[in-house]
C-alpha cells in the first residue's frame, strides 16, 4: 500500500477545488488598467444611450412629411437654415425646412430624418436664400439613431462579471466611469521542483533539462487573468520545499507547483500534499495525461499540484487551473467545449478520458479536428503546435476519424482557425 487515495474524475476534481475558489477582492482603477479584468458591480446607464437623437451620417436634417410628392419631375425644395452654434442644441426646424448635420451630431428638435447629402442639390433663391433640392421622398426616422434607441436611463449595460475588452471600456467611458470597481487579479506563486531541472540560461548536464514549465506557467497564468507574484526552484530536499510552499502562501492568493508531486522518495511536492490531512482534496486523477495531479487547500488556499511533464502539465491547467482561476477573478469558472469533426488521425482505445493536444479548424463551415502527432506526457513542441485540447472518452475501440468529439479552442486560438 502506498497511501495514496484512489483515483477521482475529472469532473469531481474541478467541483472540489471550484468549490474552494472565491473572489479575492475588489479595487477601483483607473479603466485604462482595467482592461481584461471583471466587473465586480452591474452598471446601469444615468441617461438614455444616445442621450439625444443623432445623425446616422453627413446630410440634411428634415421633417419627412415635407418630401412627399418628391420626384425627379417634382423636386421639393427645403430652405436651409443655420445650426445653432456649436455644442449647443440645434434649435427647432420648422415645416419647410432642412439644416445640415454631421455624422453623429445631434438632430434639431422637429426633425426626424436625414437625407445623404450626396443625394441633395443646392440653389440660392431670387432673394439669395439657400434652398436644398430633393429629388425623391424618404421615410421617417431614416439615418437616424433615436435618443434611448440602445439603453434606457436606469437600464443595465454591462452585468457584474463581464470582462472588460474594448467595447465594454467604450461604454465605460460613456457612463463617465473612469474608476470602474473591478475584480482584482488572483496573485499566483509558482514552485517547480527537481534536482534534474536547470535555469534556461544554463547548460544542461547529461539528464538535465531547463525548466521550460516555469515561462510556460507564467504566461497560462497571466492568459487566466493571473498575476504571477512569486516564482522559485526547489531542490529535492523536504525543507526547502516546505519552506518555499510557507513564502509563497504568504505571498500569493493559489500556489501552482510543478513537478515533484509523484510517490518516489525525491518527489517533494508529493509529500507535501500526503502530509495534507484533511486538507488533501485528491491526489490522482482518472484521466491522461495529468493523473499525477493533486490539490489541497492550506491556510484556507488552494494549492494545486501539476506534473513535471509538460504535457501533462499543460492538460493539468486548462483543465483545472484556468477555471479556478477565473473564478478567483470574478468569472463563472466553467470551461466551454466546442463540438468538432475529428477530421483526420485516431486516438487508440483507452480506460481512461484523454485530453490531446490538438489543432482545429474551420471548414465549410465546420469545426474540425485532429491531434497532434507527438501526444505523450513528456511531450514539448507539440504544445505550441496546438490550439485546442482533444476530449476523447473512454472506449474499448479505437477512436477514428469521423467521430464527433469535444473540443477545447485555448487562448490565443482566433487567429489559426483558417488553414492556409
Amino acid at each position: 500500500m502506498n497511501g495514496r487515495r484512489a483515483a477521482i474524475s475529472l469532473e469531481e476534481a474541478q467541483r472540489r477545488i471550484l468549490a474552494l475558489a472565491e473572489p479575492v477582492g475588489t479595487t477601483c482603477i483607473p479603466l485604462r488598467e482595467a482592461i481584461g479584468l471583471r466587473l465586480a458591480e452591474a452598471l446601469a446607464a444615468d441617461a438614455p444611450i444616445p442621450a439625444f437623437s443623432r445623425a446616422g451620417m453627413d446630410g440634411y436634417a428634415l421633417r419627412a412629411a415635407d418630401l412627399t410628392g418628391a420626384a425627379p419631375h417634382s423636386p421639393v425644395r427645403l430652405s436651409v437654415v443655420r445650426p445653432a452654434e456649436l455644442g449647443h442644441a440645434p434649435g427647432r426646424l420648422q415645416p419647410g425646412e432642412a439644416m445640415r448635420v454631421g455624422t453623429g451630431g445631434p438632430l434639431p428638435a422637429g426633425a426626424d430624418t436625414v437625407v445623404m447629402q450626396e443625394a441633395v442639390t443646392l440653389e440660392t433663391s431670387d432673394n439669395g436664400a439657400q434652398l436644398a433640392v430633393f429629388l425623391r421622398e424618404e421615410t421617417a426616422g431614416r439615418h437616424v439613431t433615436a435618443a434611448g434607441s440602445e439603453a434606457a436611463a436606469g437600464c443595465e449595460v454591462v452585468a457584474a462579471g463581464t470582462r472588460i475588452g474594448p467595447g465594454q471600456a467604450a461604454v465605460l467611458a460613456s457612463l463617465g466611469l473612469h474608476m470602474p470597481r473591478v475584480h482584482r487579479r488572483p496573485r499566483v506563486a509558482i514552485v517547480t521542483a527537481g534536482d534534474d531541472i536547470v535555469p534556461i540560461e544554463a547548460v544542461p548536464r547529461s539528464g538535465e533539462v531547463r525548466n521550460g514549465n516555469l515561462p510556460m506557467l507564467r504566461a497560462l497564468v497571466e492568459t487566466a487573468g493571473g498575476s504571477v507574484v512569486r516564482e522559485q526552484h526547489v531542490r529535492d530536499e523536504p525543507a526547502h520545499a516546505g519552506d518555499a510552499l510557507r513564502r509563497s502562501l504568504h505571498e500569493a492568493d493559489i500556489v501552482l507547483s510543478s513537478g515533484g508531486i509523484s510517490v518516489g522518495e525525491s518527489d517533494v511536492m508529493g509529500a507535501l500534499f500526503r502530509e495534507a490531512g484533511a486538507g488533501l482534496l485528491f491526489d490522482k486523477l482518472a484521466i491522461r495525461p495529468g493523473s499525477a495531479t493533486a490539490a489541497m487547500q492550506v491556510e484556507g488556499k488552494p494549492v494545486i499540484g501539476l506534473s513535471g511533464n509538460p504535457g501533462a502539465c499543460f492538460a493539468g491547467f486548462e483543465l483545472l487551473v484556468r477555471p479556478v482561476l477565473e473564478k478567483m477573478g470574478g468569472g463563472s469558472g466553467r470551461l466551454v467545449w466546442c463540438r468538432a469533426l475529428l477530421a483526420e488521425g485516431s486516438v487508440k482505445s483507452n480506460a481512461y478520458p484523454r485530453f490531446l493536444r490538438g489543432v482545429a479548424w474551420l471548414e465549410d463551415g465546420l469545426l474540425k479536428a485532429r491531434p497532434c502527432e507527438e501526444n505523450s506526457s513528456s511531450g514539448l513542441v507539440s504544445i505550441g503546435q496546438a490550439n485546442a485540447l482533444l476530449a476523447i472518452p473512454p472506449s474499448n475501440e479505437e477512436t477514428r476519424a469521423g467521430a464527433k468529439i469535444d473540443v477545447r479552442l485555448l487562448p490565443g486560438w482566433e487567429g489559426t482557425l483558417w488553414r492556409k
